[in-house]
């Protein structure tokens, strides 16, 4: 492949998550805030809604990966998930912020908003469980995988950074004194950007076809096993499944973070105004994106999420001095560390395919792919679930430009100590629980596909 096609790839892959990560991050930053702000729903029945969906939907992605294990189309395996679910997820988000009145009927309104999220989680899931299970499709060289890792998260980032910097500011340019019209034109035009993106990925990405060993003494690898079949598979791998808790856990303190941050600006600082730059900021996770195939030459894949880990839970306690110029330099070493964090954890997960194929010749890569899906999913229900109660603790009041100090209270807590508490659960779950070599997997794969490279000269 010659060096404009592998940029072309890296490209279009990160368009994927460039897309699926618009409609998350206007989800995690402001979703909770448009509820309770503008809609004037109740932070308790909000954090209720994101727990209770994600329950209903948690492990919709083992599912969408179990389909994807047992697609067969000329697209090939996860691609035409692009097509398929690209749109509707478009659609759907501009139904998310599209909300009737209902004549001032409350209770046909909270049924309205609980269908049109549960509907955008499902078809979330479907959209974007492929974007990781086709990763060792894409190519077969280990270290353009962590080039695509890391072309993906960069993506993600600049979408992440545009959501977050000018999100108020262009509901305020399209709504003006209205902020519910604002937020309801400001959700077509994403919806419209990830359709495009997402269409964008399906013409021009393309899956590799399996390489088949068919030498005689080669083990024989399992692959279109039932659904029970392939989640007892997922089970006897332990980096697998030491590395889903761990995910678990990374997506629930950054969703708590995501959905807090605007609220700690705002109550805390008493700085709206500052929403835009410090949720912008989130560019420079870039640089923590760009250093993981620098830093995998030189540490395991493990050591690199535990330094991640560290440099993330330093980062937060320095936000919590009361100090602009401290909020910001806190906030910029969290956003790099977890920048870093996100990229290696896609390595770490197709670590665990390759090892499922080499070591318990077993090739279901959609299912064990489906790690971030029910991460993120379980992640956004844990973290939607506290960040409203502890809200609704702390006695918060949406009318109110002043908090009380209960609230402040619930409200820093949401936004700087869980996180820190719970990076520091990953550290220590991860050094004691995932002992997985990739060097030696690595080394496997290669020996194999020299192998392969011969039976096919001879």
């Amino acid at each position: 492949m010659s060096k404009a096609q592998l940029w072309k790839q890296r490209f279009f892959y990160g368009s994927t998550d460039l897309a699926g990560n618009l409609i998350w991050q206007i989800v995690g930053l402001y979703l909770l805030f448009y509820y309770t702000t503008v809609m004037g729903i109740s932070p308790a029945f909000v954090g209720t809604l994101f727990f209770v969906v994600r329950i209903i939907d948690a492990f919709d992605g083992v599912v969408y990966g179990f389909l994807i294990d047992h697609t067969h189309s000329k697209y090939g395996k996860a691609r035409p998930y692009f097509l398929w679910f690209g749109i509707p997820l478009g659609i759907l988000t501009m139904l998310l912020f599209f909300n009737p009145s209902f004549g001032g009927n409350k209770t046909f309104q909270l049924a309205w908003i609980s269908l049109v999220y549960t509907l955008f989680s499902l078809v979330y899931s479907g959209a974007n469980t492929p974007i990781t299970a086709i990763l060792p499709s894409l190519t077969k060289d280990p270290a353009e995988r962590t080039n695509l890792a890391s072309a993906r998260m960069v993506m993600t980032n600049i979408g992440t950074a545009i959501i977050g910097a000018i999100s108020l500011p262009m509901v305020a340019k399209l709504g003006g004194k209205n902020a519910e019209k604002g937020w309801m034109i400001w959700g077509i035009f994403i919806g419209i950007a990830i359709i495009v993106l997402f269409l964008g990925a399906f013409a021009n990405l393309r899956e590799q076809d399996d390489i088949v060993d068919d030498s005689a003494d080669a083990p024989e690898i399992k692959g279109h096993l039932s659904i029970g079949e392939s989640l007892k598979g997922a089970v006897k791998n332990k980096p697998w499944v030491i590395l889903s808790l761990s995910f678990i856990l990374l997506q629930t303190f950054w969703v708590i973070r995501m959905q807090t941050a605007v609220y700690y600006l705002t109550y805390v600082y008493q700085r709206a105004d500052l929403v835009g730059a410090f949720n912008g900021l989130v560019i420079v996770a870039v640089i923590g994106n760009i250093s993981i195939p620098f830093l995998s030459k030189f540490m395991k894949h493990r050591n690199v999420m535990l330094l991640s880990m560290i440099t993330f839970a330093i980062g937060e306690a320095i936000m919590s001095f009361k100090s602009i110029p401290l909020l910001f330099a806190g906030n910029v070493i969290a956003l790099v560390a977890m920048g870093a964090a996100f990229s290696i954890s896609f390595v770490m997960i197709a670590d665990t395919v390759e090892y499922a194929r080499s070591e318990m010749h077993i090739d279901e890569p959609g299912i064990l792919s489906s790690v971030p899906m029910v991460g993120a999913k379980l992640g956004m229900g844990f973290g939607g679930l506290v960040s409203g109660w502890l809200l609704t603790w702390g006695g918060f009041q949406a009318t109110a430009k002043i908090q009380g100090a209960k609230a402040l209270t619930a409200i820093s807590t949401s936004f700087v100590w869980l996180p820190v508490i719970l990076a520091l659960l990953i550290l220590v779950i991860l050094f004691f629980g995932y002992q997985l070599d990739e060097d030696e997997i690595a080394s496997a794969k290669a020996a194999k596909e020299d192998a392969d490279k011969i039976n096919e000269n001879a």
